[in-house]
């Protein structure tokens, strides 16, 4: 609003209020205090910038909504008085002026609020969201900026500007616009499907959770960080963060947030309920049918990533118009009968690969060397052509560890795809209980435990090799081929597919134009790859500095990470980045908030810096969480660095390290994994051990119990590679069978259904997979012949399959250039 047309309006309210400062402003809209003729009294006028009202029809729409908002009277509700149209200089909504403060400056002011005044203020708000929901009202933005506390004390819920009914197309909204603070959205919000009071339910539980932490909940260094966050991250425990809480209290709050809306409190009576300590934690409730579930992925007007422009208290953000489908579960995809380009430089025969048994020493120096299953050779790989390999122990693809390494496979324990367990059965469980042994050492009996492993091989089970390197990222994915190009597809709105522009693509596009990479890996929102000489390049968000170029300007296309480090494989967590340089140092950039770098402080770094770590100590393999990170050094002794809040660092205790901190066991690890708030290792005999946030059953040993030490993935299976996504693990067997555990919304472990696992389940489908990459919401694996299959969230077609519908089974990668 120009400052003519705001002088105007204010003009034309003279007659009935006396203007008397201004006292806030958004996005889209203007606040000043001022004093009702009639009455005396005080009242807070908001102007609503006359953009969004520009025409007669919406102007009139808008008012007769804001008038029906108005029919809700409550003493926690700061009241609407009156709207006033103000005809081609927009809207004015008179509204009480509370004296006091609002929740989120108490909380900054005073930090977190004792148990008894975060009961009472969640109180109020829950009895204002009842009489809401009565009449049919979802607030949909509750957060602790439209709270007030006023000098009695009491809590206010104001701003209903941009309620919604739930019985009609009522909301206070105009088209091709998105309304909301991410940060405290509910998962179905932010994904555009209909909303009801259970969506106010979350957002209140979040003010709690902030209220008891003295914390905002999820933090993030872009919009789009915090948005995913939302969708696929799980706050601790209050309990966890702060003693002294009731445990009534902290069940209430914990039921409010659940993601998934048939497990939260029902409504603003049952959590009222719970706060009054007479009902407990609602049973987790079936997954919805599949004509639900269907439902639930469609958004009719804006394509989830257009929603990523969603903006903060008060402001509303133009759309763009929709260009695409929306996501559906598809339980059973049909499998492509076209012909199948291998991903192999355009080569229209699967090359041979020629595989040798790699012995592990004793001496576990070699590791260190790369010889850990890091090295590949094909027979009949045209000259010049960089071979890459998964490494035995991550899945991660690195580059040899010298340019001009002599390369060659690991043997291959492939077995005949039909002995890979039926797609509609799982594992099955033991009923009596077991005794296991910890990794401290004590004897801890477990119901439904497995029956023991069997004693371990004389050497280590190794997995095929693959020619290509993949990589998975929030809404992304990438792919290196056996020629050395870079291909990725998916979300695009800060260039982390490279192509030069932000344009989404549902199927690979070319990275860049002359660059050969030999590896690859991504990040939240930003991709890296190193090239067969060392040379590390990068693309994408940059506002933590990820890219490593000493800036923080984003890049539409890869530049080359400061320093000139030869690198001898990389790593991306959300916003930072990791390399291993071929001396086993470790070198990191990017946010730095938990202390994932390592440095021993907080600082961000926009160019490399060397994880602190003694001199004669070395790493063998490196893995990136979302903000921690994790290696193995030559004896294969674990060590983690960074956010510990749900105990990832596996160190017996949840507080975050700045520096490298021991693993809390006597394992020997041979591989290394790390997700959003969980890590694993993989032992030579194939065990997976996990460690760290489990509220979807992502540590796979049949609880849903945080662990802040290794335990063991329930399971007889034998596995050879192993990755970690935001709240889901997969791996590969000894048979190349790819199983997976942990959270199932959108079929990412590929079982076929949507059920969370907390358990190992195997992946549909008789592909033997080489290479298998999670990081956040969905998996991508790659067979030993170069083809590339993807699974699971599509909203953003990071699936490659030139769809944009989820998958709960595992789809061809589109190759270059099309079918």
């Amino acid at each position: 609003m120009s400052g003519d047309a705001t002088a105007a309006a204010l003009a034309s309210l003279e007659n009935d209020y006396e203007i008397v400062r201004e006292i806030g402003r958004g996005g889209t809209a203007l606040v000043y205090l001022a004093r009702e003729r009639s009455s005396g009294s005080d009242v807070a006028i908001k102007l609503i910038r006359a953009k969004y009202v520009e025409d007669e029809e919406t102007l009139a729409r808008f008012a007769r909504e804001a008038r029906y908002v108005g029919g809700l009277h409550h003493p926690h509700v700061v009241a609407l008085r009156s709207v006033v149209e103000l005809g081609d200089l927009g809207l004015a909504l008179v509204m009480d002026h509370v004296r006091g403060q609002t929740l989120k400056q108490m909380i900054q002011e005073s930090g977190p609020m004792s148990p008894a005044q975060v009961r009472s203020v969640l109180r109020d708000i829950a009895g204002a969201l009842q009489a809401a929901h009565a009449m049919g009202i979802v607030h949909r933005d509750v957060k602790p900026e439209n709270i007030f506390i006023d000098t009695d004390g009491r809590a206010l819920l104001a701003d209903f500007g941009v309620a919604r009914s739930m019985t009609s197309d009522t909301q206070l909204t105009m088209s091709g616009i998105a309304i909301g603070t991410p940060a405290y959205m509910a998962p179905e919000q932010i994904d555009g499907i209909s909303l009801d009071g259970r969506g106010d339910i979350y957002s209140l539980g979040l003010v709690g959770w902030e209220m008891l932490t003295g914390k905002r909940p999820w933090e993030g260094s872009s919009l789009y960080a915090v948005i995913y966050q939302q969708k696929h991250e799980y706050l601790p425990d209050v309990r966890d963060m702060r003693a002294g809480i009731p445990d009534d209290l902290a069940e209430a709050v914990a039921g409010a947030i659940e993601k998934d809306r048939e497990s939260r409190w029902q409504s603003a009576d049952e959590f009222l309920a719970a706060l009054d300590g007479l009902v407990s934690r609602r049973a987790a409730q079936p997954v919805p049918s599949l004509s639900d579930q269907t439902r639930q992925f469609v958004r009719p007007n804006t394509p989830v990533r257009e929603a990523a422009a969603l903006v903060a208290a008060d402001t509303l953000t133009e759309l763009p118009a929709n260009d695409g489908p929306y996501g559906s579960v598809e339980r059973e995809p049909p499998v492509s009968t076209r012909r199948r380009l291998v991903y192999g430089g355009g080569m229209s025969v699967v090359i041979a690969l020629v595989a040798v048994v790699v012995l592990v020493s004793s001496a576990r120096t070699d590791v260190a060397a790369g010889a850990s299953g890091e090295a590949a050779a094909s027979a009949g790989t045209p000259s010049g052509i960089p071979v890459v390999v998964a490494s035995a122990s991550t899945g991660r693809l690195e580059s040899p560890a010298t340019p001009d390494a002599d390369t060659v496979a690991p043997a291959a324990a492939i077995e005949d795809p039909s002995a890979t367990p039926p797609e509609d059965e799982t594992p099955e469980r033991d009923s009596a209980p077991s005794v296991a042994k910890e990794p401290n050492g004590a004897v801890a009996t477990t119901a439904s435990s497995p029956s023991p492993p069997p004693p371990p091989p004389p050497s280590r089970p190794t997995p095929a090799t693959t020619r290509v390197s993949i990589a998975t990222g929030g809404a992304h994915s990438c792919l290196v081929t056996a020629s050395g190009r870079a291909y990725c597809w998916g979300g695009n709105d800060r260039g982390q597919l490279g192509s030069g522009n932000t344009t989404r693509h549902t199927s690979p596009s070319a990275v860049g134009d002359d660059l050969r990479f030999a590896a690859i890996t991504s990040g939240l929102s930003h991709s890296c790859a190193i090239t067969r000489d060392g040379s590390a390049w990068c693309w994408g968000e940059n506002g933590n500095g990820q890219l490593g170029d000493r800036s923080h300007t984003a890049r539409l296309g890869p530049v080359q990470v400061a320093d000139g480090h030869a690198f001898r494989s990389l790593e991306a967590g959300a916003a930072h980045t990791c390399g291993l340089d071929r001396g086993g140092r470790v070198w990191c950039w990017g946010s730095n908030a938990r202390g994932q770098l390592g440095a021993g402080d907080a600082g961000t770094r926009d160019s490399p810096v060397p994880v602190a770590i003694d001199t004669d100590r070395r790493f063998a393999s490196i893995a990136l969480g979302w903000s921690f990170s994790c290696g193995l050094d030559g004896s294969g002794s674990a060590m983690c660095w960074g956010e510990n809040a749900s105990g990832q660092l596996g160190n017996g205790t949840r507080e975050s390290r700045r520096s490298p901190t021991a693993v809390r066991t006597d394992l020997e690890f041979v591989a290394i994994t790390a997700g959003s708030g969980h890590a694993c290792g993989l032992t030579e005999a194939g065990e997976a051990w996990c460690w760290g946030r489990n509220t979807r059953g992502q540590l796979g040993d049949g609880t849903r119990a945080d662990q802040a030490q290794p335990v063991r993935v329930k399971t007889p299976v034998r596995f050879v590679a192993v990755s970690a996504g935001a709240v889901h693990t997969c791996a590969i067997a000894t048979d190349g069978t790819a199983y997976c555990w942990g959270q199932n919304t959108y079929g990412q472990l590929g079982d076929g259904g949507t059920t969370d696992r907390d358990e190992p389940v195997p992946v549909a489908r008789d592909h033997v997979f080489a290479l298998v990459r999670a990081f956040g919401s969905h998996t991508c694996g790659a067979t030993a012949s170069g083809e590339a299959f993807c699974w699971g969230y599509n909203l953003d077609g990071q699936l490659g399959d030139g769809t944009r519908v989820h998958r709960t089974r595992p789809v061809y990668v589109e190759p270059p250039g099309g079918r």
